[in-house]
C-alpha cells in the first residue's frame, strides 16, 4: 500500500465504514483542485453484501481484499454491482494488482448505469447484455497495438449503442503492480487518472447524472482493494 492509498484509506476509516460522512478535503488530481466528500468506502474486510455480483468468475474476499479469477476457460467474466446509485459530480476510485500473465488482462468499470429492472435483461455477465441502457463505460486492457507492440488500450465508450468516443494507446500494464485509478465524473465530461497521471478525457455527448457503478472483469485475474466514492462539492 503507497502513502496515497494508506492515506486515502486512513481518510476513511476515521469517518466510518461504508456509508460515510465527513468534513470536505481538498485533494488534487492533475490540475485540478477539488473538495470532496466522502461518501462511501470499502475495504473490502467484510462481506459482498454492498455487491451484486453477475457472471461465472470466482468472486472473493480474503485478507482485505476483493480477489477476482476470470480465468477458467468456461467463466471467464465477472461484472459487480454496487448495489446503492451515486448521483452528481463525483470521484471514484481504487486500487488494484494484475495477478497473472494475459494479454486480455484487463482493468473495466461501467459508470452511471440507469440499470432496467426487467428479469432476463441483466444477470447473465454477458457483455453485451450492458451495452442496452445507459452507462458510461471505460476500458484499460493490455493489447496489441496497430504498430503490432503489447500496449496499454484505453476505450471510453458510451451505451446504450457501444458507441466508442475515444480511444487511447499507453504504456502497457505491468502485472503485479498495485495501480491506482481515479475517475473524476463531472458529467458529461469524464476525466481518468492512472497514478496520479491523466491518461484520458472526454466529454460525452449525454449527461449521465445518476446511476450504478460495476467492476467488469473479463479474462483476467485481478484484485482489488480500497474502493471509494467521493462527492465534489466545489
Amino acid at each position: 500500500m503507497n502513502l496515497l492509498t494508506l492515506g486515502l484509506a486512513l481518510w476513511f476509516l476515521f469517518s466510518g465504514f461504508n456509508a460515510v460522512s465527513a468534513e470536505p478535503v481538498e485533494r488534487t488530481f492533475g490540475s485540478k483542485a477539488l473538495k470532496l466528500e466522502p461518501v462511501f468506502y470499502d475495504s473490502f474486510d467484510q462481506d459482498l453484501s454492498n455487491w451484486r455480483v453477475e457472471g461465472g468468475a470466482r468472486v472473493t474476499t480474503r485478507e482485505g481484499f476483493l480477489e477476482v479469477d476470470a480465468t477458467r476457460s468456461s467463466n471467464n467474466a465477472a461484472t459487480i454491482w454496487h448495489t446503492e446509485e451515486f448521483s452528481g459530480p463525483q470521484v471514484v476510485e481504487y486500487d488494484v494488482r494484475l495477478m497473472s500473465e494475459s494479454l486480455k488482462s484487463n482493468i473495466n468499470i461501467f459508470l452511471m448505469a440507469a440499470v432496467p429492472d426487467v428479469p432476463g435483461k441483466i444477470g447473465t455477465g454477458r457483455y453485451k447484455d450492458y451495452h442496452g441502457f445507459p452507462n458510461y463505460l471505460v476500458t484499460i486492457l493490455n493489447a496489441t497495438s496497430p504498430e503490432r507492440r503489447q500496449m496499454l488500450r484505453l476505450r471510453m465508450r458510451l451505451n446504450p449503442g457501444f458507441k466508442l468516443v475515444q480511444e487511447n494507446w499507453l504504456a502497457p500494464l505491468e502485472f503485479g503492480h498495485v495501480y491506482h485509478i481515479v475517475y473524476v465524473l463531472q458529467p458529461p465530461k469524464l476525466s481518468v487518472y492512472l497514478d496520479e497521471q491523466l491518461i484520458s478525457e472526454t466529454v460525452y455527448q449525454k449527461k449521465l447524472d445518476r446511476g450504478l457503478h460495476a467492476l467488469r472483469i473479463w479474462r483476467t485475474h485481478s484484485i482489488y482493494d480500497n474502493f471509494q466514492v467521493s462527492r465534489i462539492v466545489e
